[in-house]
């Protein structure tokens, strides 16, 4: 039987998110989930602290008394999506040293100012460009930042593709993908499959399994899967997906997280 764990979703508590944290775990339990990590929103900018818009608090209390209340049908971690810590490093230090999580993924989902880019007019953009940019925030996140896997590194194909309905040749960054796994991998690092691309226009995974399979050759062994799901029918949704991914890469285990430690578990 597949192990099933959803390591990326986002409550009530998440800007984007909308369901009470009990009901998240209702949900992967009905769907036969062993684990998941709940891993809200804390998005790093230049002009505003961003712990006003998220109430860290409460939303780990919460995570605490749902670890408490279905500990005997599902693992609950606590965790957070950071988002570009470079643009506020201070904000980020004081984050770590006031909360103890079990799993952090690190993300880019702004560059140089607070438009998301999955905002992006990419009819008017130049998508290599805009990815070899991200890839330089990728790298400096892999190089100077504390978290545990890399979240949805394809980013900004996700958007591109549901403007444009075409996706790049991945080969064209294979050099600079293969230079980013290698300082992950030498920093302990891992990567996630964000399997969010399944139930959107790509139906792929991000990255998707030519750059999974890089991963596995460069030598990484620390992957997990998400969702990223923001409503509760997409919790879990695509796990059994994100795993084929994994397996076809040649994966045996899948990461899961308990206070920053990986834990390797089967996936079948």
């Amino acid at each position: 039987m597949m192990y099933l764990a959803d390591y990326h979703m986002h409550s009530k508590y998440s800007f984007d998110g909308h369901e009470e944290i009990h009901v998240l775990c209702e949900e992967a339990i009905r769907k036969g989930l062993k684990e998941i990590a709940i891993t809200d929103h804390y998005d790093m900018f230049q002009d505003k602290k961003y712990s006003r818009e998220l109430d860290l608090v409460n939303l780990y209390k919460d995570i605490a008394r749902a670890k408490e209340t279905y500990k005997d049908k599902l693992i609950v971690r606590a965790g957070i999506e950071v988002g570009q810590p470079q643009a506020s490093p201070d904000e980020y230090r004081n984050f770590l040293a006031n909360y103890e999580l079990d799993f952090i993924i690190g993300s880019v989902h702004n560059l140089e100012d607070a438009l998301d880019v999955g905002e992006y007019d990419f009819s008017k953009m130049d998508i290599c460009k805009v990815y070899e940019h991200y890839l330089d925030y990728l790298i400096e996140l892999a190089t100077s930042y504390d978290f545990d896997v890399m979240g949805h590194i394809t980013y900004p194909m996700r958007y591109a593709y549901n403007q444009l309905g075409s996706y790049p040749d991945m080969n064209l960054f294979k050099e600079r993908v293969e230079a980013l796994y290698k300082l992950l991998i030498h920093r302990g690092k891992g990567i996630e499959v964000n399997a969010s691309g399944f139930f959107q226009p790509m139906k792929r995974s991000m990255p998707d399994l030519e750059l999974v399979k890089l991963y596995k050759e460069c030598g990484g062994e620390i992957i997990t899967i998400g969702c990223d799901g923001h409503y509760l029918q997409h919790i879990g949704c695509a796990v059994k997906e994100g795993l084929e991914v994994i397996k076809i890469a040649g994966f045996k285990t899948i990461t899961t997280f308990e206070k920053r430690k990986p834990i390797f578990k089967d996936i079948e």
